[in-house]
C-alpha cells in the first residue's frame, strides 16, 4: 500500500499503506513524462503520481494559510414599483407579473 504522506525524496524507502482507486484522463506527454521519472527513481508510476501529488497539495496548503474568503454580497430587497404591490422587482422596476403587462400595454401608470 502507499503512505498518503509520499512525497518524491521518499521514493527510495518506500513503505505501504491503505489507498483508493483514482481513475483520471491526463495528456500522453504528462503519462510520458511520468514513466520517465519513474524510470529514474526505481519506482512505480503510481507512487511518483502520488508523491507529485503530495508535494503540490502541501505547496497549495502553505499558500492557502493567508487566504480570507471574500466577504458575501449584501443584496437589497426591492420591490416592485407599482404602487400597493409589494412583490419582489424582476426587470425595469415591476415584478414578474406587472413587467408582463407592461410590455402588453395594459399597465398604464400616472404619472
Amino acid at each position: 500500500m502507499i503512505r498518503a504522506e509520499l512525497r518524491i525524496r521518499d521514493l527510495k524507502n518506500r513503505q505501504y499503506s491503505g489507498s483508493r482507486l483514482m481513475n483520471v484522463k491526463i495528456p500522453t506527454r504528462v503519462s510520458d513524462a511520468i514513466e520517465r521519472v519513474a524510470g529514474d527513481l526505481d519506482a512505480s508510476k503510481t507512487e511518483v503520481v502520488v508523491a507529485l501529488l503530495n508535494e503540490g497539495l502541501r505547496a497549495a496548503a502553505g499558500a492557502l494559510k493567508e487566504w480570507v474568503p471574500p466577504q458575501p454580497v449584501v443584496r437589497i430587497r426591492r420591490t416592485c414599483t407599482v404602487p400597493g404591490c409589494d412583490r419582489l422587482h424582476v426587470a425595469r422596476g415591476f415584478c414578474a407579473n406587472h413587467y408582463q403587462a407592461r410590455r402588453r400595454g395594459k399597465l398604464h401608470l400616472s404619472a
